[in-house]
């Protein structure tokens, strides 16, 4: 009897905890897996099976994915409503109660709901502007990247000094904003799509360069040159050189021709994982210290040429380059905080450890050693048993976003993304269509390629 009264208590935690996090688990590799093959549909299938089929604490996953997955399959204007559902959990997460926050520090963080690393919350604006831009939505598109800005400094108003985030500007945001810009086709326009470049240039040769290893690019240069020639001679002078082996076209030239981009969500994002460190205490206890890393996970295109043959037989490509580095901002914001997260969990076991320690000798005084023996046995099992780092991630996101652009004339073509792997050998074409195109026309092309 005695011992049914020491096992039930922690066997019902343990059963809690598990559950919370169980259905995320089952169901969301199933959907990642649907994604990285391009079985969207099936994806979704999965997703609007039955309601809160990652569970009521994982809601929020659930409406990234499903956004994310209807982004992928040209449903724009369903994937801006999902979206913003996602905000708006986002949101409410920020602002939770202390009491919901004081019971991840009883049993373990998936007693909370899942409330979203920093950099998951800004890429939703950036998922949105995408999806407006797509639709012709300029102006809303515009909205939402700008919103990148303010979300990163609202979030680094949290953190004490020394705590700040690495990911703290996007230097992808501005150069979609300077993109977005140029489309009004003002004199006003051109001017903020000049200081949404050269803020863009700043980030990637500043902060990207330094934390991800990327560099600003070519496009991003040719574009700057081609609005700092319409600022005039003192920027045009700093800039030319800046960049002093990269043409550009002037953006009279731009208004005679198209312009084509293309935005390939490449790869698979890396998925969190759990380090563990076991700490046996002097008296017997045992402590376990959790804490989450990311993993990188393998996929076979490491560059595409996009590519495009007119009505003549003449051909026109241009090899991709990376805007985002998803994977790297995942992985280098996790790393920032490490401490912190082990921290919390150290407290959060030492604070187990001295309850436990406490009513060991409670048993002790009231039901003899043997009893008190138990309590521990069955207290270093439930400690090693529930103590986990949070792994729940956002893992249907590509590892990278890379752009590429073509300035070509009017007229018919067929444009085709080949694709290749780190070798350099040839992995397959990923057919876009043929297309008319007018004079001063800008057109977007948005692919997903993750084997």
């Amino acid at each position: 009897m005695r011992n049914t009264f020491i096992k039930f208590p922690f066997y019902l935690l343990f059963i809690l905890t598990v559950s919370s996090c169980a259905t995320a688990q089952r169901y969301q590799p199933v959907v990642d897996k649907m994604v990285v093959t391009s079985n969207y549909s099936k994806a979704l299938n999965v997703l609007n099976s039955k309601p809160n089929i990652y569970g009521k604490k994982n809601r929020l996953l659930f409406l990234l994915d499903k956004g994310y997955i209807l982004h992928l399959s040209d449903r724009f204007e369903e994937s801006v409503y999902t979206f913003e559902k996602a905000k708006k959990v986002f949101d409410n997460l920020y602002t939770k109660s202390i009491s919901k926050i004081a019971a991840t520090w009883v049993l373990n963080d998936y007693a909370d709901p899942y409330r979203g690393e920093d950099f998951e919350y800004v890429l939703i604006n950036i998922f949105q502007s995408l999806n407006y831009l797509m639709i012709g939505k300029y102006g809303d598109s515009l909205v939402e990247a700008r919103e990148v800005d303010s979300k990163l400094k609202a979030i680094n108003l949290q953190y004490k000094n020394g705590q700040k985030n690495v990911y703290n500007e996007d230097a992808f945001a501005r150069f979609l904003m300077g993109i977005l810009y140029e489309i009004g086709n003002t004199s006003i326009d051109f001017n903020d799509a000049f200081i949404s470049y050269e803020k863009a240039g700043e980030i990637y040769k500043n902060e990207y360069s330094d934390n991800y290893n990327l560099k600003i690019p070519e496009i991003l240069k040719e574009n700057l040159l081609t609005t700092a020639d319409f600022m005039g001679r003192e920027e045009f002078n700093k800039y030319r050189k800046l960049f002093n082996n990269t043409n550009f076209v002037s953006l009279e030239e731009k208004n005679r021709k198209t312009e084509v981009y293309l935005i390939q969500y490449n790869g698979i994002s890396p998925i969190k994982r759990e380090s563990v460190l076991p700490v046996p205490m002097p008296d017997g206890y045992i402590l376990k210290v959790t804490f989450p890393r990311y993993q990188k996970r393998y996929y076979g295109v490491a560059r595409s040429l996009f590519f495009a043959q007119n009505s003549q037989g003449d051909v026109f490509k241009s090899y991709t380059e990376i805007g985002e580095d998803i994977g790297a901002i995942a992985v280098k914001d996790l790393e920032s905080r490490k401490l912190r997260t082990a921290a919390k969990s150290i407290a959060r076991s030492t604070g187990r450890y001295l309850i436990e320690r406490k009513q060991e000798e409670t048993l002790r005084k009231k039901h003899g050693k043997e009893t008190a023996g138990w309590f521990k046995f069955f207290s270093n099992i439930f400690n090693l048993l529930v103590e986990k780092a949070d792994i729940r991630c956002w893992k249907t996101l590509p590892d990278e976003i890379r752009i590429a652009r073509l300035i070509l004339d009017a007229g018919e073509y067929n444009f085709i993304v080949k694709n290749f792997n780190s070798s350099g050998r040839y992995l397959g074409d990923f057919h876009l269509g043929e297309f008319h195109l007018s004079a001063g026309e800008k057109k977007f092309f948005l692919i997903h390629t993750a084997k």
